[in-house]
């Protein structure tokens, strides 16, 4: 089974990222709500392979600081590579000194950092006071479902049915019941004041195929082949699917403000 400390997940994940615009998109919305200014102490959890951090380094002018934190060898291993600069650090686990950051951001991961309550807390406490915490969501994995797009399968739903024929449904990534109520509901009991918003942005069938590849995300569904193995099916299936269709993919995000 393929984990996100696979080197072959970073590699698909960095091939995903290379050609395709998703999280792009997701890290430019995410660090506009974050409101970051120059010279502030920022933390990026499950910073992954750096996407999120390249971007918030724009903003942080010579004298801020960016702590990258990425539990996950490989992922984390590609984000050294991939981001040499002075003002970040690689860290495995959180660190222990509370009110650090002015800033803590999560880019389309914050759903795996279960339990969701006990991880608002802890960052809470990792907040100074007047910093804010700030991460977004698929919508879909708040059970939100997307809007229709274009072409003859515009809810994108060929190529999984294609290659999952005999299981129903897509990977469950997100927990059952999880919904922005709940996220609210938990964000205010970490002491955190809340402001959410919304965009959403094409999924391109091309952008959902390369998404599927990323052998952690498809490894229990097509389990017993090889990640190269299971990028030749998904290149297979999508012979067999129209390549010009797209949907709307919404998502969700928040802004926690510590006061």
């Amino acid at each position: 089974m393929s984990s996100w400390d696979d080197p072959e997940t970073a590699e698909y994940y960095e091939a995903f990222c290379s050609r395709h615009t998703r999280y792009i998109r997701a890290n430019a919305e995410l660090i506009k709500h974050a409101q970051l200014v120059p010279n502030m102490d920022v933390l990026d959890l499950a910073a992954g392979t750096g996407r999120t951090a390249e971007a918030v380094l724009q903003f942080l002018g010579d004298n801020g600081k960016l702590l990258c934190v990425e539990p996950h060898a490989g992922m984390r291993i590609e984000g050294m590579r991939r981001l040499a600069d002075p003002r970040v650090e690689w860290s495995a686990v959180l660190p222990g000194m509370p009110e650090s950051f002015d800033r803590i951001l999560c880019g389309a991961a914050i759903w795996q950092l279960h339990p969701l309550p006990e991880t608002f807390r802890v960052l809470a406490h990792l907040l100074r006071p007047g910093g804010a915490l700030a991460f977004n969501i698929p919508a879909l994995y708040l059970m939100e479902p997307d809007e229709p797009g274009g072409g003859s399968d515009p809810l994108l739903l060929s190529l999984p049915a294609l290659l999952f024929e005999s299981i129903a449904g897509e990977p469950a990534l997100a927990h059952d019941r999880l919904t922005s109520a709940c996220i609210d509901s938990w964000l205010n009991a970490a002491g955190l004041q809340t402001q959410s918003w919304s965009f959403r942005q094409r999924l391109t069938q091309a952008a959902y195929a390369d998404w599927l590849k990323i052998p952690v995300l498809t490894a229990h569904m097509l389990n017993g082949l090889t990640p190269k193995a299971r990028a030749q099916r998904i290149d297979e299936a999508m012979e067999s699917v129209d390549c010009s269709s797209w949907k709307w993919e919404q998502w969700r995000g928040w802004t926690a403000s510590k006061v």
